[in-house]
């Protein structure tokens, strides 16, 4: 990485993400009358070239979309003459004119809505469609929601996806933070995972099971594809024959949509890892019963999961027995913290960088020096303290709430979290543009000098943050 304003704290690069919903610039709205009919809704519309229009009644206001439109006179065969105010959406999805950018759209997102209500419901300043923030945030918005929803086979979906990493390059070369740009694909993979779920199988099958990701992806902190890891719950009255197929179908369906197969075999195609809900508890408790670096290893899989599909309570039934079965003796976290102390922060004598050699010359294995600390530190504490959310920022954040980290150690270690997967995140975007393999070395010299005061920062920080926890968890003994 040659340049540094993507890193620049002083803002000299306007950023995406501080550009706000009235940056837009935004007409505002058409309302009409509660008693305005639906072919005079439709007429106007149509005269302003709109596909939307607000409704008021009562101080209050609905929306009407070209698409409602056609549903009363299609499907429900309404009068042309019906007021308008009994097809109109009545809950809206407002956000403020001050909204971030990249919150609306998430907002969008999460809510499952092509347009947002600019205001409160009582004071509309105007609309904000799906289409006009894409197109704002990205000239190359090929991942958009609606073309996976249209899909209606994995070809086509896999048309759909087929320009993530664009589109993710597209952001981060904005100056989107990663950490928001985890948050948005995890949002658009989880809409992806339900397309898929949907195409191989029927929603009455989908009521009886729960499709979790696992590892970086559970964390939401995958942000370029690497390989799926995925489990699947299932409850007593699916067919074994059923959960047998949506296993396989589910797996051979991600990897035509990109996503490689995982070389550890974490993925649901593989019996420990796709089962009915007591069975995978049973496995839980031998895990626990006999803690072997293999078997903490998957707790820690485990731990990172996070429900994208189907029924919610059989993830919550899995995860809430894994919390409660925990134990008490330190001596356990310890072990399961044990892994930090595998792989030596790169920085040595008068603070200088420790760089490979070999075939990997002058290069910075950034992953297990500076990331891996964090991210397994973090989950070790928030295990301890049976937090339940899975992502790391938010797993450092509750822990300062906790008391357990002070409030400066968790904002440094949010802040070399955040550097430090940016420039993995950038090295991997650089190397698929260059068809080279994804790897998470990189080469210092790569870097210009600030970046590189940036990184030596960080490794100091995951120094301390290492102390802490080998003090913690009494590491030394363990070894």
């Amino acid at each position: 990485m040659t340049k540094t304003r993507e890193w620049d704290s002083e803002g000299s690069v306007t950023s995406i993400l501080t550009s706000r919903i009235r940056d837009l610039n935004l007409t505002k709205p058409v309302i009409l009358d509660d008693t305005t009919t639906i072919r005079e809704a439709a007429q106007q519309m149509r005269a302003r070239r709109i596909d939307s229009v607000l409704v008021s009644r009562d101080g209050q206001h609905g929306i009407i979309t070209s698409a409602d439109i056609r549903d009363a006179l299609a499907l429900s065969a309404l009068p042309v003459e019906t007021p308008i105010y009994e097809i109109a959406s009545w809950n809206l999805v407002t956000a403020s004119s001050d909204e971030l950018l990249f919150k609306a759209l998430l907002l969008m997102t999460k809510r499952g809505v092509n347009r947002l209500v600019v205001g409160t419901s009582e004071n509309v300043l105007a609309t904000l469609g799906l289409t006009e923030l894409l197109s704002y945030l990205t000239n190359h918005a090929s991942l958009s929601i609606q073309r996976i929803h249209q899909a209606t086979s994995i070809d086509e979906l896999a048309n759909a996806v087929q320009h993530q990493s664009h589109w993710v390059n597209s952001l981060f070369s904005k100056g989107m933070q990663v950490r928001y740009i985890g948050r948005l694909v995890r949002e658009l993979d989880r809409h992806i995972y339900i397309k898929v779920a949907h195409l191989i199988t029927t929603p009455e099958v989908l009521e009886h099971l729960c499709v979790l990701v696992l590892g970086s992806e559970g964390r939401g902190e995958q942000i370029v594809k690497t390989d799926q890891d995925n489990a699947l719950l299932a409850d007593e009255l699916l067919p074994a024959e059923e959960m047998f197929h949506f296993r396989h179908a589910f797996t051979d369906a991600l990897i035509k949509l990109g996503y490689p197969p995982c070389p550890g075999n974490v993925m649901m195609s593989n019996p420990l890892w796709g089962s009915g809900l007591r069975t995978f508890q049973n496995r839980i408790s031998s895990w626990l019963e006999a803690p072997t670096p293999d078997n903490l290893m998957q707790l820690a899989i485990l731990y990172d999961a996070r429900a994208v599909v189907g029924d919610v309570k059989l993830f919550r039934a899995a995860r809430d027995y894994l919390l409660a079965s925990l134990p008490a003796d330190p001596l356990f976290y310890g072990q399961f913290a044990l892994p930090l102390l595998n792989f030596k922060t790169p920085l040595g004598i008068f603070k200088r960088f420790i760089v490979e050699k070999g075939n990997k010359q002058g290069e910075i294995d950034l992953k297990r020096g500076g990331i891996f600390p964090i991210v397994h530190g973090a989950r070790s504490l928030a295990l301890e303290q049976r937090l339940r959310d899975p992502n790391t920022i938010r797993r450092l954040r509750g822990l300062v709430r906790k008391g357990v980290l002070d409030a400066a150690m968790g904002t440094d270690l949010v802040d070399a979290f955040d550097f430090m997967y940016g420039l993995r995140i950038h090295s991997r975007l650089r190397n698929l543009e260059e068809a080279k393999p994804g790897n998470d070395h990189f080469l210092l010299n790569s870097l210009g000098r600030l970046d590189r005061e940036k990184l030596r920062d960080c490794f100091e920080i995951v120094d301390r943050f290492k102390q802490l926890l080998i003090h913690h968890f009494r590491l030394r003994g363990l070894q």
